[in-house]
Parts: structure tokens; C-alpha cells; sequence
């Protein structure tokens, strides 16, 4: 099961990026709080929200889930849309006993973030999906997040479009090329099922194939950017609201 070893790896580089930024050059992480915490009155959605992050993961302060979810919340109640996807993180169970779970709630928030365009919450809403058998509504969300480049999403595609009686079998094996363009060490297994898969196409299918692996990858979202980019922000942010 080449999806499940790749989905794990891939998820786990995605945590390391949200978790384990790189410092910005300029003021120390520290002191980045300490401002950030002065400025929270002002009631900034992007201040709270980050505030949340540095106490979510304990940058420049001790980490402190419970006054992360505060921030985080304060944040998501002004439109942030990535402190919503955090706000249900923490409702459907991460960091267990911060808040009481509340999955069905948890996944409105998470859906404000998939909606306006981050690809971790609409791979986890299109996870929640698939757990619960919405097949088609979990297809939708993996599609665009994978058009975003999203590993993880792209992997599950893959799987379920080339296995045996797809319907759509050209489409995962577009996908199955994408992986391993992107893999250094593709593994067996799905060097296996793509020329197991490659035997029972066309060579129309081939071709349509082609056409959708070369375009099927568009760009980031403007709000899946602002998270990968983590504290880099955050000085410029700063620097704004105190001038």
C-alpha cells in the first residue's frame, strides 16, 4: 500500500514545516512576543492569530494551548481564516484536554479554512470525509488541495483513481507520474501499479494522461503562502502597526 507509507511521510514533513519554522532575520523570537503581546489589544486578526501560533508551538514563550485557543479564537471570530482552521484542530481533539471536543463544530471551522483556499484544511476535511464514506464530497476537497501541490492529497488521488475498475483510470495514472516526479526513491509498490496500470490504457488514454499530469498542479493559494511562510511576516506586521 504505496499511499499509506507516503501519506505518512509526507504528513509528517508537513507538521515539521508548521511547526519548525526558520527564524526571520531581525527582532529575536522573543521579543517578536513581547510586541505581539502589546499590540493584542488593538484587536488585529493577524496579531491574534499569530500570537496563537507562538503559543501554540512555543516560539519566544512558553507554549500554552490553553491561551492559544483563546488567541486563536479571538483571531477566527474577526475572519482569520487559518485561526478558524487552528480553532478546529483544537475542537476536534488536538492537544486533548485543552477544550472539550466538539467534532461536528471542529469541522466548520476547518471548512472556513478549506474554503478560502488552505490546502492542510482541505486535505484534513477531505480525510474527515473519506473516514465517513462521503467518497465523491472527499474527492472534491483532495482535488484541490492536490492541484496546490499537496502530497498527501495527491497520494490518496492516486491510489483510489488507479486501482482495479476505476473509472477513471487515466487520471490516476497522471497522478501516479506526479508522485514519482516528486519522489527521490519511489517505492515498489507504486512502480508496481503504474505499469500494471499503464498496460490497460489507450494510447488516447496516454496521451490525456500527459495533458492532465503536465497542468494538473496550478499554485498555491494566496492563504496556503501566508502559512507556509510562518514568522517571516511577522516583523513587517509588527513594524506597520507601531508606526
Amino acid at each position: 500500500m504505496f499511499r499509506i507509507k507516503h501519506c505518512a511521510a509526507a504528513l509528517a514533513m508537513v507538521a515539521l514545516s508548521c511547526t519548525a519554522a526558520a527564524a526571520p532575520e531581525g527582532p529575536s523570537r522573543e521579543a517578536m512576543f513581547s510586541k505581539m503581546s502589546a499590540l493584542a489589544s488593538t484587536g488585529n486578526a493577524e496579531v491574534l492569530y499569530n500570537l496563537g501560533m507562538f503559543l501554540n508551538n512555543g516560539i519566544g514563550t512558553p507554549a500554552d494551548h490553553t491561551a492559544a485557543f483563546r488567541r486563536f479564537s479571538e483571531a477566527a471570530a474577526a475572519g482569520h481564516a487559518l485561526a478558524a482552521f487552528k480553532v478546529g484542530c483544537y475542537l476536534m481533539g488536538q492537544f486533548p484536554g485543552t477544550v472539550p471536543v466538539d467534532a461536528a463544530e471542529g469541522l466548520k471551522f476547518k471548512l472556513r479554512a478549506a474554503e478560502a483556499g488552505y490546502d492542510l484544511a482541505q486535505q484534513d476535511v477531505a480525510l474527515h470525509y473519506a473516514r465517513t464514506g462521503e467518497a465523491a464530497t472527499a474527492q472534491r476537497w483532495f482535488e484541490r488541495a492536490s492541484h496546490q501541490g499537496d502530497l498527501p492529497s495527491t497520494a490518496y488521488l492516486a491510489d483510489q483513481l488507479s486501482r482495479p475498475g476505476s473509472a477513471d483510470k487515466h487520471t490516476g495514472y497522471a497522478l501516479l507520474q506526479l508522485l514519482q516526479a516528486r519522489m527521490p526513491q519511489p517505492p515498489k509498490e507504486l512502480l508496481e501499479r503504474m505499469a500494471s496500470l499503464e498496460g490497460t490504457l489507450s494510447a488516447d488514454e496516454k496521451a490525456a494522461a500527459a495533458a492532465l499530469r503536465d497542468s494538473w498542479v496550478t499554485a498555491p493559494s494566496p492563504l496556503t503562502l501566508q502559512a507556509r511562510a510562518g514568522l517571516k511576516g511577522v516583523p513587517a506586521l509588527i513594524a506597520s502597526l507601531e508606526h
